[in-house]
């Protein structure tokens, strides 16, 4: 993925969990997510984005 591919609205996960893109900001390459659950933002690092389209937060279980 591309810095560029990364848009408004855009469901993202890292390793600090998943979210809402809400803001993007180019010169310092960090992306502003809204954590899914309480709506409470967070900031990553664009390496941080983890590439899979699926996104999960911290709790969510696997069956």
């Amino acid at each position: 993925m591309e810095f560029s591919d990364i848009h408004i609205g855009m469901k993202c996960g890292s390793k600090k969990g998943s979210g809402t893109v809400t803001w993007i900001d180019g010169s310092t390459r960090k992306v502003y997510l809204a954590n899914t659950c309480n709506n409470n933002s967070f900031e990553v690092e664009f390496e941080e984005i983890i590439e899979d389209r699926q996104a999960h937060n911290k709790g969510d279980i696997f069956y």
